[in-house]
């Protein structure tokens, strides 16, 4: 499966949530939004989400292997994560899932069974 694929089958996932909305900010880049705050930025080019935690999780979550740092100064606290394949497409949505848990104040995870 191409990797614009996988990184779609991501968005169309988070799109089902409630209060989550895709900005297409340009033609390879789309930032996540629950209701006006950024959850992260999927990239289809580079096959990546990018992910904003707390210093400790982020130390965490690279600790488990489960992303990686992201080198830049201005964002010490961002994360990624490569879309390579199906196993990375449930990485990022685990991801995704924690920074909405986080933002929503809750413990458990969520997915779009739980809507239903």
């Amino acid at each position: 499966m191409p990797h614009d694929a996988l990184v779609d089958e991501v968005a169309n996932e988070l799109e089902t949530w409630p209060g989550v909305r895709i900005e297409r900010v340009s033609e390879t880049e789309a930032i996540v939004h629950y209701e006006q705050l950024q959850l992260g930025v999927l990239d289809s080019e580079h096959a990546t989400a990018e992910l904003r935690f707390s210093k400790a999780e982020r130390d965490a979550l690279v600790e488990r292997g489960d992303a990686e740092p992201i080198a830049s100064l201005a964002y010490p606290d961002v994360v990624a994560h490569e879309i390579n394949g199906p196993s990375d497409v449930t990485t990022v949505l685990e991801l995704f899932d924690r920074r909405y848990r986080d933002l929503r104040g809750e413990d458990e995870p969520y997915t779009s069974r739980d809507s239903g």
